[in-house]
């Protein structure tokens, strides 16, 4: 018997998961590009950065990745030239190594496995944009009503917004009880804020703000085309809907012939979704594999508590309040539906990207969970760029954290104020992988928590991103089934 699809991921990904322990990179071993070869050194004692004679910095044997980011901070600031590196060894001998170039760490087959699994990715994305743009032409123009668009569009942002405050407040409501934060070491903390110091600048110096009335005016796009080459899923949205509309304003056959053409590349490309899903199972087991072997779960040991916290809350977000939505808001069985969801849980958990998983659970939506195009095609490209559950529940609890590490007691103010904050920066925030973690500058920001604080945390920000992005995908196929039940237009759901 020929085994599922779904069964065939899940398999994938555990495996990919044990590939990537087996063949993971080796923390003790650095490659030193210098004169032109590769030098691979391991198990030294100390490793010096030296300039004329002088020692800059010293580095230990566990510090391989704080190695690897100074040198890239010399080179970014251009001062690597002349930098000789004296190594020493357990058993007392020395190297120098001179005109080095390049530090990095000695990749395996677990890492060098990616690019199948990047292709997936670009894949769907490919496909994202084209879709969405074609399903909701078609789904405004079917629905004629102006009334009608106002009225699915309101229930839609409604239900989004209730979600994302619930899944702030759980979030945190797990961070003032376990408050992980408190229980950080001096040492650690000064560990990875030197480590990860150039990787929190370089987010920060992206300036990035929220601004609700700059958010409304940016919704409407200067030039379409341009909104379509970069993604921009809410000005796409705009576009679509209002050319659907008046597409169906207009009775003639030069409409029926638009209209037609975009449901025609809609549904071939929800065909080449499912043919490209053949790729899924060895796509995860690469993704899989190369996350685990990269950043393995030594650095989960340093951040365990404030892992735990995030996960925790997540858990509680996707099996506790969306099987209770579900059963408030719709008749529909909640194993069913997230028996429903295996193949969109583990493209998302694997890809990190609600907008790579868009055409996933668009196909989902339509063919397994009954809800017709026109209500999928504007519910699901809006939540994929504003409802973000999982990236606000974590952003409220990585602000907790590093306030908590800084020795700040928040009031219920600030906590409110994180609850504000934290649902508008979900709304803007882009659905690519890591982007969470610049939109939570924002919210430290209003409760005057220091910024750089986010280098606590990037560290795990990989990991825990896979984990966020799933609430993250499965509250958009929620809304999905909830607007279209309250609609009384919920097909059966599939017996699969």
């Amino acid at each position: 018997m020929k085994m599922k699809l779904h069964t065939q991921i899940v398999l994938a990904l555990i495996l990919g998961a044990v590939f990537g322990s087996i063949f993971h990179i080796d923390q003790n071993k650095l490659s030193i590009n210098a004169n032109s070869e590769e030098v691979i050194i391991t198990d030294w004692s100390t490793l010096a950065f030296t300039k004329k004679d002088s020692v800059i910095k010293t580095y230990g044997t566990k510090d391989q990745l704080g190695i690897i980011k100074y040198f890239s901070s010399l080179k970014t600031k251009k001062a690597a030239e002349d930098i000789v590196i004296k190594i020493k060894y357990p058993s007392g001998q020395e190297q120098i190594i001179d005109k080095v170039k390049e530090i990095s760490k000695v990749k395996t087959i677990g890492v060098l496995l990616k690019p199948v699994g990047d292709t997936f990715i670009r894949l769907l994305t490919m496909i994202a944009v084209p879709l969405v743009l074609a399903s909701l032409i078609v789904g405004a123009a079917s629905l004629s009503d102006l009334k009608h668009i106002a009225k699915i569009g309101g229930k839609t942002i409604g239900f989004y917004a209730l979600t994302a405050v619930i899944a702030i407040s759980i979030g945190l409501f797990f961070a003032n009880v376990i408050q992980p934060g408190k229980f950080m070491p001096e040492e650690s903390k000064q560990r990875l804020l030197e480590t990860f110091q150039e990787d929190a600048q370089s987010r920060i110096d992206q300036n990035v703000s929220m601004n609700l009335v700059d958010f409304l005016v940016n919704i409407v796009p200067k030039n379409p085309f341009k909104a379509i080459a970069d993604g921009d899923f809410l000005q796409i949205v705009f576009f679509a809907i209002l050319i659907g509309i008046f597409l169906s304003q207009i009775k003639t056959e030069k409409s029926k012939t638009v209209i037609d053409f975009f449901d025609g590349l809609g549904n071939a490309l929800i065909m080449l979704v499912e043919k490209i899903m053949y790729l899924a199972p060895y796509a995860v087991f690469t993704l899989i594999s190369a996350t685990v072997a990269e950043f393995g779960f030594s650095i989960l040991q340093t951040l365990l508590l404030y892992s735990v916290t995030v996960i925790a809350g997540l858990t509680v977000l996707t099996f506790a309040e969306y099987p209770l939505l579900l059963k408030i808001f719709t008749k529909v069985p909640v194993y069913k539906f997230f028996k429903l969801q295996r193949q969109v849980i583990a493209v998302a958990f694997s890809t990190s990207s609600s907008a790579a998983t868009l055409p996933v659970t668009m196909d989902i939506c339509e063919k397994k969970l009954g809800v017709p195009n026109r209500i999928a095609s504007f519910v699901l490209p809006l939540g994929t760029t504003i409802n973000m559950d999982g990236t606000a529940l974590y952003q409220a609890v990585a602000a907790m954290f590093i306030a908590q590490v800084y020795g700040f007691d928040l009031n219920l103010t600030q906590q409110l104020t994180i609850v504000l904050t934290a649902a508008l920066a979900a709304v803007g925030t882009a659905p690519v992988p890591g982007i969470g973690l610049i939109m939570l500058i924002i919210v430290l920001k209003s409760v005057g928590v220091p910024e750089e604080g986010i280098a606590l945390i990037i560290g795990v920000d990989r990991i825990l991103d896979m984990c966020r992005t799933v609430p993250n995908v499965i509250a958009d196929s929620l809304a999905c089934v909830v607007i279209a039940s309250s609609e009384g237009e919920l097909r059966e759901l599939s017996n699969e």
